[in-house]
């Protein structure tokens, strides 16, 4: 299912196409799912696990915060190939909106996850951290994601998923004001 999506989204495969793309009959395929919703949503979870894992195996190899950083945007630049897709981004906005909810908490918690215990509770990390209060910052950062990184923003404004994710990072990391500001000259 997931290369068919890439290219038909989620809506537009048939049974028949799945079926032959998995190499069995319809018949068979409808052994294991009742129908292409259930297809969907095992697609997605295993997609979802996969994230975990390499958000896992990323993150817990890195020790400062903007290799952190640099290794989420790694991992936003793979789930934004395969969900930044316009026409599954279309798909999971018009047809499963419910599924999209599924991911949005999914990214919320993992996020919150790494935001908190990776960057924040972390005591090597403190001391790159400026003293901000924690529930503030958290606050900040998954509602900036909820904003910005969806599928909604990023179609109304016509944006790549990819960009907006990197664009969004480098405002986590660096805010928006130039580092060298000589605005007297």
């Amino acid at each position: 299912m997931q290369e068919l999506s890439k290219v038909k989204g989620f809506y537009r495969v048939t049974m028949d196409e799945l079926a032959k793309e998995a190499g069995v009959s319809k018949r068979t395929l409808y052994r294991y799912f009742q129908g292409k919703d259930e297809i969907v949503e095992a697609t997605l979870e295993k997609f979802m696990t996969e994230v975990a894992q390499k958000m896992e195996e990323m993150i817990s190899t890195q020790d400062k915060p903007e290799n952190i950083f640099s290794n989420m945007l790694v991992i936003l630049h793979y789930v934004g190939n395969y969900l930044g897709n316009p026409v599954i981004l279309a798909d999971l906005r018009q047809h499963y909106p419910h599924y999209w909810k599924k991911i949005d908490d999914f990214r919320l918690r993992k996020g919150q996850e790494i935001i908190i215990s990776r960057l924040f509770l972390d005591e090597e990390n403190k001391k790159y951290i400026r003293d901000i209060d924690l529930r503030i910052v958290t606050t900040a950062i998954i509602a900036a994601i909820q904003a910005v990184a969806n599928p909604e923003f990023i179609i109304r404004n016509n944006l790549t998923f990819e960009e907006t994710i990197r664009q969004l990072l480098e405002f986590f990391q660096h805010g928006f004001l130039k580092e060298n500001l000589d605005i007297d000259k």
